[in-house]
């Protein structure tokens, strides 16, 4: 009687423990470091974004880390040559594109801790830090002499000597890649983040929030005269990332 009733108290504890720690877990330990890699999708382009977190406490966290985001200007809109189906398509008006790299540090706030496998985590986090622009000239392929095009060329867009009966169509994306130009800014944001996943050392987070780039000068995205560019950018984002928890 004593040996099957000490059975089963084992049993429930070792059920809830898988419960709260997942299968195999063992006692939970405040874990100490998390690094998450994962996509950023915004109002105006997307990216890449990696984080790092080192627990201060069981209630708030240090963060560094990175991303490398596409910024579209609000009025860029493709178009294409109605003479040639196959031509690429393009922006016309579009002088550059215009990249971020941001490096971060910020703080994390947790406000509902994970105790079962099924449940979210969820916190807030601010960031800051340097936002460097990077702009890369756009290149077309340019047709001679008129339609139909006898040859195409590939130039870098001048919106003073290229007009849209010329243009068949975009050029290669690497093009123009050792003709970046850096325009320094700085970064703020603020997200509500969502830990969830079934596995405690392996977690996964969806975060929903707003950022702010500023710049010295305005980069150039779109030629001046057919479009004015900005030296702010406040977009909405999501940022999915899957991460690494352990002790150190």
């Amino acid at each position: 009687m004593l040996i099957t009733a000490f059975s089963l108290r084992a049993q429930e504890v070792a059920t809830g423990e898988s419960a709260v720690y997942g299968a195999g877990s063992g006692p939970a330990v405040l874990t100490t470091d998390e690094l998450y890699a994962g996509l950023v999708l915004h109002t105006q382009g997307a990216g890449f974004t990696v984080r790092r977190a080192v627990f201060k406490n069981a209630e708030r966290a240090r963060l560094w880390g990175a991303d490398l985001v596409y910024l579209r200007h609000p009025k860029e809109e493709k178009t294409s040559n109605p003479a040639y189906e196959d031509g690429r398509p393009y922006v016309y008006g579009k002088v550059n594109a215009f990249h971020m790299l941001r490096l971060l540090t910020g703080g994390q706030t947790f406000h509902s801790s994970k105790l079962r496998r099924d449940a979210v985590r969820f916190s807030t986090s601010w960031n800051l830090g340097p936002s460097i622009g990077l702009l890369k000239p756009v290149y077309l392929l340019i047709g001679y002499t008129d339609i139909p095009y006898d040859y195409l060329a590939t130039e870098r867009y001048d919106p003073q000597t290229h007009f849209s009966d010329d243009i068949y169509g975009a050029a290669s994306w690497s093009n123009g890649l050792d003709e970046l130009a850096v325009v320094p800014g700085v970064h703020a944001s603020f997200s509500l983040d969502f830990e969830y996943g079934m596995v405690r050392e392996e977690p996964r987070s969806l975060s929903v929030g707003v950022a702010a780039d500023g710049f010295l000068w305005k980069p150039q995205i779109i030629a001046d005269r057919y479009e004015q560019n900005q030296l702010l950018f406040v977009t909405l984002f999501a940022r999915f990332e899957v991460g690494k928890r352990w002790n150190d």
